[in-house]
């Protein structure tokens, strides 16, 4: 079974072939395609610093009910991505400019080995949560679709070894808000975040920083 990121905390994930599901939407492409896109993005971007409560569901192969877990996300442009979890172990897993790291319920760092499937990983993921549509555009098909406020995104790896291990990323939103965040392999393979509460322009303590990233 293929071991996503956000499934077994960063373990490497073998390197088996992997087909994307289809995306939804058209590309946006570079130029005159994204324009019609670029508000979003940069409204989405604006944001800064965020918090928020989420519920993540991790679906397996072999299972018929998904593993649910609870925490809580905190992005900074800056820091990068930090999700607490507190349901059912206390653990935070870091992606940032550096790589990826695991905290553990002591307060003890544990960095992923130096691994250039792990460095793509966090490089692909930045990107994502930065909402930086030209260095997107660069890493990744990117697919959009809109209907109404509602709206949906979807991206695939143009790196085949970044490619297996995300497998697709979908974020899917109304207005500038962020409703779901999934790394999906297969219907039955996935990781879906459900966002709750969210807070915008958040300044975290320097207590909060030291915490909850590195």
């Amino acid at each position: 079974m293929r071991r996503l990121l956000l499934i077994l905390i960063l373990a490497a994930s073998p390197l088996a072939a992997f087909e994307p599901l289809p995306a939804c939407g058209p590309v946006i492409a570079q130029g005159a395609g994204d324009a019609g896109w670029q508000p979003l993005f940069a409204a989405l971007a604006a944001q800064g610093p965020v918090w928020s409560e989420f519920t993540e569901q991790r679906w397996f192969l072999f299972r018929r009910t998904p593993i649910v877990l609870k925490g809580e996300l905190r992005f900074s442009p800056t820091r990068g991505l930090s999700l607490h979890y507190e349901d059912p172990e206390v653990r935070t897993i870091i992606a940032d400019d550096r790589g990826l790291a695991v905290r553990d319920s002591r307060g003890s760092i544990h960095e992923v080995p130096n691994d250039p499937r792990a460095a793509g990983l966090s490089t692909a993921l930045l990107p994502i949560m930065r909402f930086d549509l030209r260095a997107l555009e660069g890493q990744f098909e990117v697919h959009g679709v809109r209907a109404g406020a509602a709206w949906r995104l979807d991206f695939v790896s143009r790196d085949p070894v970044v490619a297996r291990a995300l497998g697709t990323v979908i974020i899917s939103g109304e207005g500038t808000n962020v409703r779901q965040l999934e790394f999906r392999h297969s219907a039955k393979e996935r990781v879906n975040i459900q966002i709750g509460a969210v807070r915008t322009g958040v300044a975290f303590t320097p207590e909060e920083a030291q915490r909850f990233f590195r």
